[in-house]
Formats: structure tokens, sequence, C-alpha cells
């Protein structure tokens, strides 16, 4: 499991005794301010501590959902506008409307990994937002089994996500088109 320096302050109560531990082996630091206690971590555990406003989003998401079976081979991460922009080859950084980056954000445990991920309804918003810049076979597949799932998603949750964006009409119009 992955701490950040604040948590381990709090077990060993000084930065000395961080590094001692580090020396002993009990603890590994893995990037700064960031240590493990030795156990695995995935690379997403690391991203969402290193970018703590960040949420599991697109391809990502889609395949932790089982909306696509085409495997990520980096990681998709969705960040307010203004925010910290993601210096990290492994990362496809999305921008999302300041003041919408925390609706349907939901902690999930993927593979033993608790992460922030966008429920589904919040996902369906971004990949109408998104569908021009997506290839196109992905998003036929994409929205193609949000249809398949439409009875267990919650147009009333969109309605009200919708209310802070901009381009809300424009939105959902293309859901209720192509998905509800």
């Amino acid at each position: 499991m992955l701490k950040t320096t604040k948590e381990c302050l709090s077990k060993y109560g000084s930065h000395y005794l961080i590094a001692a531990a580090v020396r002993r082996g009990e603890l590994w630091k893995v990037a700064p301010g960031i240590y493990s206690d030795g156990s695995r971590y995935r690379d997403v555990e690391l991203l969402q501590i290193r970018y703590p406003t960040s949420v599991l989003t697109m391809l990502s998401a889609y395949y932790y959902y089982d909306l696509t079976d085409s495997i990520p081979d980096k990681c998709h991460l969705a960040v307010e506008r203004g925010g910290t922009k993601i210096n990290n080859p492994n990362v496809v950084e999305y921008f999302v409307p300041k003041g919408t980056g925390h609706l349907g954000v939901e902690e999930r445990i993927l593979h033993d990994t608790p992460v922030r991920i966008f429920d589904k309804e919040r996902l369906l918003i971004e990949t109408a937002r998104m569908r021009t810049k997506m290839p196109q076979d992905l998003y036929h597949e994409v929205i193609g089994n949000f249809r398949r799932i439409a009875g267990d998603l919650y147009p009333a949750k969109m309605e009200d996500y919708l209310d802070s964006f901009p381009k809300r009409d424009v939105i959902f119009n293309v859901i209720r088109r192509e998905v509800l």
C-alpha cells in the first residue's frame, strides 16, 4: 500500500525516522513524497496519490465497467481545467469544465486498489462531450454497450450533472438520441 509523507509522519513521527525505516527496508521510497510498505501497487494508485484531484475516465473507465474489451496502454485521467497538468508519458489527460471535476466521482476497488472513477452516468456525459475526438469504432462500441445497460442508468442523475456543463442541451440531445 502506498503512503504519503504526511501519513508516514503520523506513524513514524519525523522525517529522520522515515529515512531510518527506508534504510531498514520497512519502507521503500517510490517517488518524491510517496512511500510503499513493500506490498505491490499499481500505477493508477501512484498516479492518484500524486494527482489527488484526478479521476479515472474514458478508456480506463470503459475497460473497468466492461464497456469495451480494448485494454488501455495508458491511464486515462480527468482533471479540471486550470488544475495541475499531468506530465507523465503513461497518462492521457482529459480536461473537464471548471466546477465539474467532482460530479459523479466514486471510489471503487480495482484489482485490490482503491481508485476514483466517474460513475456510469457521468462517463456517458464525458463520452458525449468527447465524441468527435474519439476513434469512431471505439465510440460506436461504447455507445452500443451504454445502450445495452440503459435500463441501469439514472437519467435524473445525468440531468443534475448536466446543469453544471456548458452546452448542456447539445450533450443531452446526443445522449437521448444515441442511448436512451
